[in-house]
């Protein structure tokens, strides 16, 4: 099983559609968990998968101080390990904030201004759910749901520019198939079989 960027942040981002669709539908219940979901999934999403552009420039671009970063590879090298994080277990990211910093201007990609907004108000929020607490009122939620909507199609057409195929894999993300689902597509593979044959030597 490999969990790398990609797998993460797009996981997080089809978590919120999922969550999206559902307050759209208009619930009588869930609304409250729901709204968390979508806000704090498409936040991490946005946040993992802008790392990953800058990993895709340079992997130091993702760490916030590149100094220990340096230090960590350094180490890696030398102990022949697979990951800077084997050897750096102090090392911290940068935020999505800084991420967003370093994209544009360490990079030189150009991020919307609506994005950049719909970021930095949805960053807000969440850390009010990560760190304290979010009251809102009935219109606030409506209009919050709205621009939920709006942020993610924003995302989704921002990200599409620099992860190939992001539909594709969205399509694919959160896809379940169980024990019991693969036995009954085997049974009813194994009738059609059964059917064929007899069709065969009932027309032979």
């Amino acid at each position: 099983m490999k969990y790398g960027l990609l797998e993460n942040g797009i996981d997080s981002l089809k978590q919120a559609y999922t969550c999206i669709e559902k307050l759209e539908a208009g619930l009588h219940e869930g609304v409250e968990h729901n709204l968390k979901d979508a806000i704090l999934s498409l936040n991490h999403a946005i946040e993992i998968l802008f790392k990953m552009i800058l990993k895709n420039e340079k992997e130091y671009l993702i760490f916030s101080d590149i100094g220990k970063y340096m230090i960590a590879k350094n180490q890696m090298i030398k102990q022949g390990k697979q990951n800077v994080f084997e050897v750096g277990h102090d090392l911290k990211t940068v935020s999505l904030i800084e991420g967003v910093k370093r994209l544009e201007l360490l990079c030189d990609i150009s991020i919307p201004d609506i994005l950049k907004g719909a970021i930095d108000d949805f960053n807000k929020t969440r850390n009010k759910l990560m760190h304290y607490e979010l009251e809102l009122s009935g219109d606030e939620v409506n209009l919050t749901i709205r621009n939920l909507k709006g942020f993610y199609g924003e995302a989704v057409s921002f990200l599409g520019k620099h992860v190939e195929d992001i539909e594709k894999l969205l399509d694919r993300a959160r896809y379940e198939y169980s024990d019991e689902d693969y036995q009954s597509d085997m049974y009813e593979h194994y009738m059609d079989m059964q059917y064929d044959d007899h069709r065969e030597n009932h027309y032979d």
